[in-house]
């Protein structure tokens, strides 16, 4: 077995499902267009917030996507997370009779996602209209979706669950990659999912950090964030094994880092520091230097403190020489903060800039606020050349992760 240091990962599947496309295909259109899936949400009660705007995701024939035994009493959350897994797996065309299963593992991220389940359980429960069941309980467990996968696919190697916040589904994604660096596995289906509920609305809501029109990160009018929900599966994968089934391969994954703040539960740390240091960490792990990044995914929630706070690392950390060159945008802007399932979205729409040769927009960035100056890729896409790129993903607590991706060179 190679050793890990040449041990390479890379991306050979994708699956997604966002209120800006429920597959591939459409939300790569919709991203480099610039389309806003921000809007009413109808899933619950808003009246009485300040805000009743997110990313929801449109449809209410999504268990049609799947078999009837597969949708049996789960939840919005993980019904995603296999829509989106469904779609990975079949990008990836992985002939689940000709791959070792026992050297495959799942590993998915996630937050609060099945609570919506457990809300419409709770309301049933008072109202009389639902005896205890159990397989409603399980519905709002972050773990359900792994098991799912797991299940479906026969995939007997190592399965995880991680719940670090905003962070959970980025930090799924580097474990995952650990993984095939070791040589524990040779597959990994990664990723996370996150459904809308009214317990993180309103948590966000009591936060004051939530916005009454779609978010527009780093502009200098900019109001709050705009929840969303959505699920991003991929698929990583040793680049031999990759190379012997003919895989095609979308991206190679560098490097990543983890850090924390250790500075408060909701608020960053205001000089940036973790942010700079996890930025730096991870290229230096992925042995690249800065000025061979050219694109950077930012973790961009459009929040007053956030968004000068990563600015400011990402000047710290790359200087003015690179700064006119590399481009910055956050995808939030067209579907919102999808909380643990938004790392390993961003992470996609990161993978796909590399693939088109094109940063993304932020949408609604009118005018750039003075203190996050950069290269901001503003209402529309911009073609250009990119050997590496970033996506940042800072949750709450400090829990910072920084993904480096790069183009496959195939030696």
């Amino acid at each position: 077995m190679k050793s890990e240091n040449e041990r390479r990962v890379v991306i050979t599947g994708a699956g997604i499902i966002s209120a800006i496309g429920q597959t591939l295909p459409d939300f790569r259109l919709n991203l480099f267009e610039g389309v806003c899936g921000i809007k009413a949400i109808d899933l619950f009660d808003t009246a009485g917030y300040t805000c009743s705007l997110g990313g929801q995701i449109d449809g209410e024939n999504l268990k049609e996507q799947l078999l009837p035994r597969q949708t049996k009493r789960i939840s919005r959350c993980d019904l995603l997370g296999l829509i989106a897994a469904r779609e990975a797996v079949l990008n990836a065309r992985i002939d689940l009779g000709q791959v070792d299963t026992e050297r495959m593992g799942v590993i998915m991220g996630g937050g609060a996602g099945g609570m919506l389940s457990w809300e419409t359980f709770r309301r049933d429960l008072w109202q009389g209209r639902q005896k205890h069941n159990a397989s409603r309980v399980l519905a709002s467990a972050p773990c359900t979706l792994t098991d799912l996968v797991a299940n479906h696919y026969g995939i007997s190697g190592i399965r995880s669950t991680i719940t670090t916040a905003c962070s959970s589904s980025a930090n799924a994604i580097g474990y995952g990659y650990d993984l095939i660096r070791s040589g524990d596995v040779d597959l990994v289906v990664t990723g996370g999912s996150e459904a809308l509920s009214e317990l993180t609305f309103a948590g966000f809501n009591s936060l004051k950090v939530m916005s009454p029109e779609p978010c527009r990160p780093f502009d200098r009018h900019r109001r709050g964030l705009s929840l969303g929900e959505g699920a991003g599966i991929i698929i990583l994968e040793e680049y031999t094994h990759a190379l012997e089934r003919g895989a095609a391969m979308l991206a190679e994954m560098a490097g990543y880092a983890v850090n924390a703040d250790a500075y408060h539960m909701t608020s960053p740390d205001p000089e940036g520091l973790g942010m700079f240091r996890v930025m730096s960490s991870a290229l230096a792990r992925a042995n690249i230097e800065t000025e061979r990044v050219d694109y950077i995914n930012a973790h961009g929630t459009a929040t007053k403190i956030n968004d000068p706070m990563e600015a400011q690392a990402i000047q710290r950390l790359f200087g003015k020489e690179n700064l006119e060159r590399i481009t910055v945008s956050s995808t939030k802007s067209m579907i919102g903060h999808c909380l643990g399932a938004s790392g390993a979205i961003e992470a996609i729409a990161t993978i796909l800039a590399l693939n088109q040769q094109a940063a993304p927009p932020t949408v609604h960035l009118d005018e750039p606020d003075p203190l996050c100056k950069l290269n901001h890729v503003a209402h529309l896409f911009r073609k250009q050349k990119i050997r590496v790129a970033m996506s940042n993903s800072f949750a709450f607590g400090g829990n910072n992760t920084s993904l480096v991706f790069k183009r496959v060179n195939r030696e």
